[in-house]
């Protein structure tokens, strides 16, 4: 016995198919190219700049000095010689062009900028009548009898070269130093560190010499 309420078949449905990827969206993409070549242009100028316009120097052409010193009496390291000032003991000198360790003169050194003179004149008038010159000035400086001045002093002295001449340099610096051993006094009478060396028609000293351009 057949039955007539049964359900009509159906037709097969057909297979699912997967959903079309959507396109990815190309504003990020371009956004992050523009951020690069932003970059890349930043980074071209900035080398550009520093090939044109070097940096300055660093700071350490400019030494501070301690103004309280400790035990060591050290008062400035590694100090260039044109910062140099009239009076200045130094310790462990060997040249006047070399970087000099500054200390209070009550404590050891072996050496002293005694001068400081500017020459003048606006052609360079040959290295040896600057060198006569030069050794003059150094030799004319007031120094302090009691400092037991002998032989065993050096007279040291820098000065203009022809092409610092040309580039406006003028100043001659004098020195003295102990070929050996150290002292623990300024050899210069009290208050003449102030300002340039001024001349003096005082008896030479016994110091021996020798030169630095």
């Amino acid at each position: 016995m057949v039955e007539n309420n049964l359900p009509e078949p159906q037709a097969a449905l057909p297979p699912l198919q997967p959903e079309p990827e959507k396109p990815k969206r190309q504003s990020a993409q371009w956004a992050l190219m523009i951020v690069a070549v932003l970059a890349l242009a930043a980074a071209v100028v900035f080398v550009v700049l520093r090939l044109v316009d070097p940096p300055a120097s660093p700071t350490a052409n400019n030494v501070e000095r301690n103004e309280n010193p400790g035990l060591d009496g050290i008062v400035a390291t590694e100090m260039p010689p044109t910062q140099l000032e009239q009076g200045d003991c130094l310790r462990g000198f060997n040249s006047p062009l070399d970087p000099q360790t500054v200390v209070t003169c009550d404590s050891s050194h072996n050496a002293q900028l005694i001068g400081i003179f500017q020459v003048t004149g606006e052609e360079y008038p040959g290295a040896n009548v600057l060198l006569t010159q030069s050794e003059d000035l150094c030799k004319s400086v007031s120094l302090d009898p009691r400092a037991g001045l002998d032989s065993t002093w050096t007279y040291h002295f820098s000065r203009p070269s022809e092409s610092t001449w040309g580039q406006g340099d003028r100043t001659v610096s004098c020195f003295l130093s102990l070929s050996e051993g150290d002292v623990r006094n300024s050899l210069l009478p009290e208050g003449a560190t102030d300002g340039e060396s001024e001349n003096s028609e005082e008896e030479p000293s016994k110091a021996q010499e020798t030169t630095d351009s």
